[in-house]
């Protein structure tokens, strides 16, 4: 695998992407399907929740560098942008590694492949 694009976040950020794709993959949030409809989407308001008030900046800025590396979309739909996460295979295999941290950390078990 070419080098990892999560590898540039500090700590704080990879936590947070952990969060974030963790929640969009549990969710069933997926880029792409038949005609290239989303499989599933949320509003970018409600990524943030879960966590701290404090947090929600910090989580809207790692999700736009989730954007920008290619792991989730944002698009326009009814008076808000929504979010799906890409079914690429070698973003999910990169995600795993953060998305597997965040979980230990918070006392989830590890997710599989096959669980996603």
């Amino acid at each position: 695998m070419p080098n990892s694009r999560l590898h540039t976040l500090n700590a704080k950020e990879r936590e947070l992407a952990g969060f974030i794709l963790n929640k969009l993959w549990v969710d069933r949030y997926w880029c792409g399907g038949v005609g290239d409809h989303h499989l599933g989407h949320t509003a970018l308001s409600n990524v943030p929740k879960g966590r701290p008030r404090s947090e929600h900046g910090q989580v809207l800025e790692v999700a736009e560098k989730l954007r920008r590396f290619g792991f989730i979309t944002t698009f326009p739909a009814t008076r808000e942008t929504h979010v799906c996460t890409s079914r690429a295979d070698e973003l999910i295999t990169e995600g795993l590694i953060v998305v597997n941290e965040y979980r230990r950390k918070v006392g989830l078990p590890a997710l599989s492949r096959d669980q996603i």
